[in-house]
């Protein structure tokens, strides 16, 4: 009978060759993010004003989906204002924010997203 067991060891130590550079990577963390906007839904009247915090990520890239009559008090942050303009009214707003860059999620480790699949929203209505 032929010894088969030299080459199954070599071919077990190059799958762990492999499986070893694959979790080295860091590919072995494949957690799924999950980012917030607090709160999701506000209702405000021209003149008024509301803070929006976004939780689950270290930085994050707000934008406005329609800036006619509201405008935001930065881009970029964990937190920000929306402005209803004076005389704004009957209109409803959506506001992104998106994770950018690296930073640390609940679990180990730093690890970088694309800001593709990494958002949360609020909805803004201007009474």
């Amino acid at each position: 009978m032929k010894n088969v067991l030299p080459a199954f060891a070599a071919a077990a130590v190059l799958a762990g060759a492999v499986l070893s550079a694959f979790f080295a990577s860091g590919c072995e963390d494949a957690e799924s993010y999950s980012i917030s906007v607090s709160p999701n839904y506000a209702k405000v009247k021209g003149g008024q004003s509301v803070t929006l915090n976004a939780s689950g990520w270290s930085n994050y890239q707000w934008t406005l989906d329609n800036e006619n009559g509201a405008h935001l008090s930065a881009t970029t942050g964990k937190s920000v204002v929306f402005y209803a303009e004076t005389g704004a009214s009957n209109a409803v707003y959506n506001v992104t924010a998106t994770a950018v860059g690296s930073g640390s999620s609940a679990g180990s480790g730093t690890n970088t997203v694309s800001s593709a699949g990494y958002t949360a929203k609020a909805k803004i209505v201007v009474e």
